[in-house]
């Protein structure tokens, strides 16, 4: 009889598939589309090869997790994969990654790209986002606490309303995205004469009069642009978490690639949509709409486009309980034995507790460090509140690396799962390493652009040959500085309490024997 009951809670195949879409598309499309176009200087084509290419590598990977999803069981999603395929310092790291970095900072610059697109939206409306005090960020600070709470109670505690909140969220998003390409179109058809469009690129050669690496190395920005393209698609690995919320869980493998292929049909649309207005930006048809007294269209896209990330968050909220319980099952987070025999098979309690005890801790330590980082050089940004520059700068820094190093991992995966595969799955261990030579090239293309283009600007501020204000030229070194800190710091946090742990294994072998 209660089994009876339970039954109508989990999923089937389609709404398993919207969970997937839901927690893909939304915020990297929206976000990140100006800064693939300008990685790759402006040039329509060159970007569109950006996204083709990162597209069919995500393709490649739904592949690849048809297997590795099925060899590696349980909610630890990246993390279960290293500890099945890669060495056991790898699967800490990884473990040590998720659980300090990526569970916390998710929701701090997932909310705030929602808060975004909502104060975009206010200003289409003539409401002022900001609430003219010298703690704006503060007070929306406290606003999406609020916010991120009710998301963790809800979803984390009920698939079922996660369920119901995902299929909103998603028709709401899918409405913006179709409300965007139609202005799009209609943009362009209208202005096309006066658009400047670059369909290829131009490239400066002249190093000591450029400040960006791009600019002279042709087809380096098609790899910078895909941490922004990655973003778009981090989500999807969310969705490999609910497999116990599935009627069907063997069907997982096939609902992520249904989902995807679905998502990135979506994206490429979306993608040259973006493009028609020469800079990537949907805030550039703002004036457009405005010209025909729509403007209020662009509120309402926008204010969608917010509530359709929120729907993003709503997924990790499904997740990140069920990853926490199954690492206090697996004695790997601090506090463990105080929560392991609390833990409530039926439903996440205990995973939702810990995670409305660190969450909010984190989120309100890098709001405040986030003002040390220096603000945006668009001054679109200081509509948003004083503080707000900074925060989102801040934001749209830490969700690339993140992105980065999350597919850096799953690489990872499936390199160990390309050598466990037999001699004649010669086309799927071709394709697996096909994957992880793509982003371990990207990682190291993010990597070493950061160092060149900080050598650029620290040129520039001795010689100036283009003539720039010297504050600006401070201000991103101070921020290429910070993001180096930021991505040592990182590794630090994966490396350092795995190297540890593996000390003390090691010490307490040696006293048994």
């Amino acid at each position: 009889m209660n089994s009876n009951r339970k039954e109508p809670k989990k999923l089937n195949f389609i709404f398993g598939m919207l969970l997937v879409i839901g927690s893909s598309i939304g915020a990297g499309i929206f976000f990140k589309s100006k800064a693939v176009l300008d990685f790759n200087n402006s040039s329509v084509i060159m970007s569109g090869i950006s996204w083709a290419i990162a597209s069919v590598i995500i393709i490649m990977m739904s592949f690849s997790l048809v297997g590795i999803s099925a060899k590696s069981k349980g909610e630890l999603s990246f993390v279960g994969w290293s500890k099945t395929f890669n060495s056991w310092m790898t699967y800490q790291m990884s473990k040590n990654f998720a659980f300090y970095i990526n569970l916390t900072l998710t929701y701090f610059f997932m909310p705030l790209f929602a808060l975004m697109s909502i104060q975009d939206g206010l200003i289409a409306f003539n409401i002022s986002p900001s609430f003219n005090t010298n703690f704006d960020w503060l007070i929306w600070m406290i606003l999406l606490l609020i916010i991120v709470a009710y998301l963790i109670l809800s979803a984390g505690l009920s698939i079922k309303i996660a369920n119901i909140q995902n299929t909103i969220t998603l028709v709401i998003k899918l409405i913006a995205i179709l409300m965007s390409i139609v202005i799009a179109l209609v943009f362009f058809f209208e202005k096309r004469n006066e658009i400047d469009i670059n369909y290829l690129p131009k490239y400066n050669f002249d190093i000591k009069n450029t400040l960006h690496s791009y600019s002279f190395i042709p087809g380096l920005g098609v790899c910078l642009s895909w941490a922004g393209i990655f973003f778009a698609y981090d989500g999807f690995y969310v969705s490999t978490g609910i497999e116990k919320d599935l009627k069907k869980p063997e069907s997982t493998p096939k609902i992520l690639l249904f989902g995807l292929t679905i998502v990135t049909v979506i994206h490429l649309i979306m993608a040259i949509s973006m493009s028609l207005n020469g800079r990537g930006d949907f805030k550039e048809y703002l004036d457009f709409l405005a010209e025909k007294n729509l403007g209020w269209i662009f509120g309402l896209i926008n204010i969608f486009i917010g509530i359709g990330v929120l729907g993003i968050v709503n997924g990790f909220c499904i997740l990140i309980p069920r990853f926490i319980e199954e690492l206090i099952k697996e004695k790997e987070i601090p506090f463990w034995d105080k929560f392991i025999y609390k833990i409530n098979p039926k439903k996440p309690i205990v995973g939702v507790i810990y995670s409305l005890i660190i969450i909010p801790a984190v989120i309100i330590l890098f709001v405040i460090g986030s003002l040390l980082y220096p603000k945006t050089a668009d001054e679109f940004f200081d509509n948003y509140g004083s503080g707000m520059s900074n925060v989102y700068n801040f934001a749209n820094l830490l969700s690339d690396w993140i992105s980065l190093i999350i597919f850096g991992f799953i690489a990872t995966a499936c390199y160990g799962y390309a050598k466990s595969l037999d001699k004649n799955k010669k086309i799927l261990k071709f394709m697996n390493y096909f994957i992880v030579f793509i982003i371990y090239f990207a990682i190291l293309a993010n990597l070493v652009s950061v160092f060149v283009d900080l050598s650029l600007y620290i040129y520039q501020i001795n010689n100036n040959s283009l003539n720039i204000d010297t504050n600006i030229l401070s201000s991103k070194i101070n921020g290429y500085i910070i993001s180096i800190f930021i991505l040592i710091l990182m590794i630090l946090i994966m490396f350092v309490p795995a190297l540890l742990k593996q000390i003390k294994n090691k010490k307490s072998k040696q006293h048994f024997h």
